[in-house]
């Protein structure tokens, strides 16, 4: 493997582990790093395929975890009126 495949397999990687810590800023980050060295990927090079897979694989756990992410934000947002409301009963019924 090419020094260069190499370092996209890496960049990959930590892109993906960035998203199991939560990072997703790192992610976005790394992401555009990412496609940039993806589209300058040969057409022609039959060492490319093993390495396209990898890339895929850690495509669809990023995607999966920021479909998890995006599901707790709902959650919470869905959740936060209920909070709200429960925290001003409490707050309303203390000063009295």
């Amino acid at each position: 493997m090419s020094v260069f495949y190499e370092q996209l397999l890496d960049l990959s990687e930590r892109m993906l582990a960035a998203a199991r810590s939560g990072d997703w800023e790192a992610v976005v980050s790394l992401e555009e790093a990412r496609g940039k060295g993806i589209v300058a990927l040969p057409n022609d090079d039959a060492a490319v395929l093993p390495l396209l897979r990898q890339l895929l694989a850690h495509t669809e756990e990023v995607r999966a975890l920021a479909g998890r992410q995006r599901d707790r934000l709902g959650t919470d947002l869905e959740e936060h009126p209920h909070r709200h409301r429960a925290l001003s009963a409490y707050l309303v019924a203390g000063a009295e």
